[in-house]
């Protein structure tokens, strides 16, 4: 460690700090093809890379002195660490520059003319804990198990995430106290521009009583095999609502659900022990992973046999989901958000009217989601989309706050 990277870890401890993950993706095949001492040699290449070429031209783009730190952190894994607070556009623009010195680089063998190119995945976080590689640790998994490039977690967003033990009690006191709380969605009829049903959507308490949002907390419930209970509880309660104030209301349903057994029983007995089918949708979430039509329809028709209606969530995301519609037998669609935002862009209101062309003629009726303003709600309701559904329309609330808004109006 350089004099000058000694006196910058020192004297900005505790200073915000960003830190890139670079790992480069299929090393062990590299391994296996040229041998460890090829491997070692592009390793070599690399670091230089990123300590010559690629750390100048992030000083340059930055246009002051920083304090930049790069790391050979495990056999083909490296940190680039900028003591700075940088701006998610200035995070961007220096993935960008490390990520195209890379991939454009070639990289020779040892001992030979013959040079290969590499592919790397990127993760990134920025914070002052020490977790903060933790974070961008995360951040790197996550963009490899999404197939794309990268990733950023910022560690304040996360933070409660990762707290283990202290999310475990947080679970833990929910179930027990059964403070799982369903907060409602307003969905609006295009037509008549009335509310005429709701998604409910989980919320959980701290100690403190804040709310904790569901991506703090959904993927550590199921590692920790809670998600099962906190889920019945929510059922339970939204069962409650319904037979209380009569509302129609939406439950979200991953299709690893759908193939749990238990999760099965608890959804399936609970609707047919309440009587309250009629009055209850299903989404499934996550249906690209959907692989296996026939434990999806079977437990579809079990569903319905109890009048409940199915719905399809982020329909259009991948462009690649009609073939769900013409093999689940689905009362809805919603639109996927990322299509709903770009509605006026011609390609994609293109897009979106032929997808509600194509429901229409199979008598589905359609949901718009993220609808966040007058201009998107104009947008759906020229499409002749049935509901919609998004900030605009209204935020989630307690059903308390709910009802209280449906009867001022």
């Amino acid at each position: 460690m350089s004099l000058l990277q000694s006196f910058c870890n020192h004297f900005y401890k505790n200073k915000t700090k960003t830190i890139f993950i670079v790992d480069i993706l299929y090393m062990k095949d590299l391994n296996a093809f040229y041998g460890f001492k090829n491997g070692d040699f592009i390793l070599l290449q690399l670091y230089k890379l990123l300590k010559s070429k690629i750390k100048n031209e992030i000083l340059s783009y930055l246009k002051h002195k920083v304090c930049i730190d790069i790391k050979n952190i495990h056999v083909d894994v490296f940190t680039i660490t900028l003591i700075e607070d940088l701006e998610k556009a200035d995070i961007i623009n220096i993935k960008n520059i490390i990520y195209k010195n890379i991939i454009s680089s070639q990289f020779f063998l040892h001992n030979s003319d013959v040079s290969i190119d590499i592919d790397i995945t990127i993760g990134c976080s920025k914070g002052k804990g020490q977790e903060l590689l933790v974070f961008a640790e995360r951040a790197l998994h996550n963009a490899k198990m999404n197939y794309i490039h990268f990733m950023y977690y910022d560690s304040k967003l996360f933070k409660s995430h990762f707290i283990n033990e202290e999310l475990l009690t947080t679970l833990h006191r929910n179930i027990l106290d059964k403070t799982v709380e369903p907060f409602f969605q307003p969905i609006q009829d295009n037509k008549t521009s009335k509310i005429v049903k709701y998604e409910a959507l989980m919320r959980l308490y701290d100690k403190e009583g804040n709310i904790l949002m569901p991506q703090t907390f959904i993927e550590k419930a199921r590692k920790y095999r809670l998600f099962n209970k906190l889920m019945e509880i929510l059922i339970l309660k939204v069962i409650d609502y319904i037979k209380k104030y009569k509302i129609d209301v939406s439950i979200n349903l991953d299709y690893n659900d759908i193939l749990n057994p238990t999760m099965k029983n608890i959804i399936i007995d609970n609707i047919k022990n309440s009587k309250v089918g009629s009055y209850i949708t299903v989404e499934i979430l996550e249906s690209k992973k959907i692989s296996n039509y026939y434990l999806v329809n079977d437990f579809i028709n079990d569903l319905k046999a109890f009048n409940v209606k199915i719905a399809i969530d982020d329909f259009g995301s991948g462009f690649s989901n009609y073939e769900h519609i013409l093999n689940i037998n689905t009362d809805y669609i919603k639109l996927d958000g990322s299509l709903i935002k770009k509605i006026d862009e011609d390609i994609y209101y293109n897009l979106l009217k032929s997808i509600v062309l194509f429901s229409k003629e199979q008598n589905i009726k359609i949901v718009a989601e993220f609808v966040s303003n007058l201009k998107i709600l104009r947008y759906v309701k020229s499409l002749d989309i049935d509901y919609s559904q998004g900030y605009y329309i209204g935020k989630p609330q307690r059903i308390e706050k709910i009802m209280e808004n449906k009867i001022e109006r």
